[in-house]
């Protein structure tokens, strides 16, 4: 062999070394991106899951309210009308 073509024998082999590193460095960083959105994902689905409670919650409350002023509603219709038919 000649010295021409081991140096194009070494030239070729490490530039498969590079490429297939480059290949693997890409992959894991890739990896690592899918992760992060993963992560951010499953943190707006916690977000997403903490506000539909704090709904509920506070729909509870407002239909117990709501509940509550139809009975004093009620409440007060029969006293104006034992009002009304005390007048007559």
């Amino acid at each position: 062999m000649n010295v021409v073509s081991i140096v194009g024998c070494i030239v070729g082999v490490v530039s498969c070394i590079v490429g297939v590193s480059t290949f693997v460095s890409a992959q894991i960083t890739k990896a690592k991106q899918d992760g992060q959105l993963i992560a951010k994902i499953d943190q707006c689905v916690k977000g997403i899951e903490e506000m539909k409670s704090d709904l509920k919650e506070h729909k509870n409350k407002i239909d117990g309210i709501v509940d509550e002023h139809g009975k004093e509603i009620a409440e007060l219709r029969v006293r104006v009308e034992v009002l009304e038919n005390a007048r007559k």
